[in-house]
């Protein structure tokens, strides 16, 4: 075994299961009770599970095992119910779970062996060697975990009678996404479902009954299209929202329309639009939302609108609904999208903050269980993984561009090494010892995580506003603020 993995699976001589943490620290459960991290000495000789030389990393496990308040019987139990096996697996079920799933095997590994008691320079070297991360690589690969978990795109399904103003409330909603060739004046511009798409959203646009069609015509092939889309196996395929168009003016509700809403769509995911509310009067306002009312849809989700040349009335509020309506993993991808309201975009990247949170204070947990057994200053880089995770998962969550985190996440991240050797740290925090514990390297990687998050809140809304994006250079007057900040407001809790 010649490389070690932050967050890797080890196996004592007495059976007992742990994660790697450092050289000189195991997080584990010796005996009945709380997870919690142990010296070498205490855990004994082990063995790692490894694939072609490599430790394999359970690093999301390791950290719920931070995080987790549960206790357990012993270092299976802990280890089983964190890898969602059965609750009564054996040893030998965890041994061959992990076979399967990553073709690792146990291989020899002694973790207490330091620089400092080497006897020669290959060992030194091959210490080295174990403790290699590559952080580009590391950062990517959690990068893309997230946005795949945040950054979906949305499919939005608009349909009514043709002439409803379909195409032309999309426009006013989405913008260019829906060209102007497909709007038109009555006349039907679309023929079966038009697909209009980037890298945010995909509309199909329902060509609407037109002249000589039967009502049992469209309904039947807008229930064929519903379902082709609905029983794909991929989610992200579905239809995640239905706005349909009742045109104003008509104040007519026909049976086709309500055998739509009640039967062929979710009425959970629709919104009723009724269009070219400018030139509709109020006593047909009135009479309409009371047959939509009937057939199914609350109030709250009928919404009066008109289009662009009319002053876009509604659309804000159409906005606000669609976007409160959505699942969680397609909502910045709409609000990215929408071009109804700038503030709008900006405030839903200042209320990110609790879940920017959330991400910091599970790396925190997790640094504060590195530093359970004092770590000397000369390997603080060890809390690098927690602070690379943590990072990646910020600049995920605030949907930084790719361009972003190459030009400004992925230079920073490659610099944390050279923040944590033991001069750079002595700089930071003056009168720091020679030994890293639990609290400070808590408050490292929770100030970090400050400093990262209001770099990327700035990102976000700098792009909002058409700004240069700024860089996340290292601002070490800004970062003991940020440190000093994190250590007030834990003694204040």
């Amino acid at each position: 075994m010649n490389k070690m993995r932050f967050g890797a699976m080890l196996v004592s001589a007495g059976g007992d299961v742990g994660f790697y943490l450092s050289r000189r620290v195991v997080l584990t459960v010796l005996r009945p009770g709380a997870v919690r991290a142990v010296s070498y000495e205490e855990f004994g000789k082990c063995r790692v599970f490894a694939r072609d030389g490599v430790a394999v990393s359970w690093f999301d496990a390791m950290l719920r095992a931070v995080k987790t308040k549960e206790k357990f019987q012993n270092s299976r139990e802990m280890m089983c119910k964190l890898l969602n096996l059965p609750e009564k697996s054996k040893m030998d079920d965890l041994y061959c779970y992990v076979r399967r799933k990553y073709g690792a095997v146990m291989e020899e590994f002694e973790i207490g062996r330091t620089k400092e008691n080497m006897r020669d320079k290959n060992d030194r070297q091959e210490v080295n060697e174990m403790e290699k991360f590559d952080v580009k690589k590391e950062f990517n690969s959690k990068y893309e975990e997230i946005r795949e978990k945040l950054g979906k795109r949305l499919n939005i399904l608009i349909c009514g009678y043709t002439g409803s103003g379909k195409s032309s409330l999309a426009k006013a909603i989405l913008g260019d996404v829906v060209p102007v060739s497909a709007i038109g004046d009555g006349a039907p511009r679309t023929m079966g479902y038009d697909c209009y798409e980037n890298d945010l959203v995909k509309i199909w646009d329902s060509k609407g009954l037109e002249l000589g069609e039967t009502e049992d015509e469209f309904t039947e092939q807008t229930r064929q299209f519903v379902r082709a889309q609905q029983e794909d196996p991929d989610v992200d395929h579905h239809i995640h929202l239905v706005w349909y168009t009742i045109q104003g003016p008509g104040a007519r509700v026909t049976e086709c329309d309500k055998n739509l809403i009640r039967n062929i769509f979710t009425t959970r995911n629709v919104i009723v639009v009724v269009t070219k509310s400018d030139i509709t009067r109020p006593n047909q306002k009135t009479a309409l939302k009371k047959v939509i009312m009937e057939a199914g849809i609350p109030e709250e989700r009928i919404v009066f609108t008109c289009d662009e040349e009319s002053g876009a009335a509604g659309c804000k509020e159409l906005m606000n609904l669609s976007y409160a309506m959505l699942p969680e993993a397609y909502k910045d991808a709409f609000m990215e999208a929408q071009r109804v309201d700038k503030e709008s975009k900006i405030q839903a990247v200042y209320d990110k903050a609790d879940k920017a949170k959330a991400v910091i204070a599970t790396a925190t947990a997790a640094a504060a269980g590195v530093g359970a057994v004092p770590i000397p200053l000369s390997d603080a880089a060890i809390i690098i993984p927690i602070q690379v995770s943590m990072i990646a998962t910020l600049a995920g969550l605030y949907g930084l561009r790719e361009e972003a985190v190459r030009q400004s996440a992925l230079p920073f991240v490659a610099k944390l090494a050279g923040i944590f050797l033991a001069t750079s740290l002595l700089k930071l925090i003056p009168g720091l010892g020679s030994a890293v514990n639990a609290t400070v390297a808590a408050a490292l990687t929770g100030a970090m995580g400050l400093y990262v998050k209001s770099n990327f809140e700035e990102c976000a809304v700098a792009r909002i506003e058409g700004r240069p994006i700024p860089e996340l250079g290292f601002d070490v007057e800004l970062f003991k603020k940020f440190y000093e900040e994190y250590k007030k407001n834990k003694e204040e809790k």
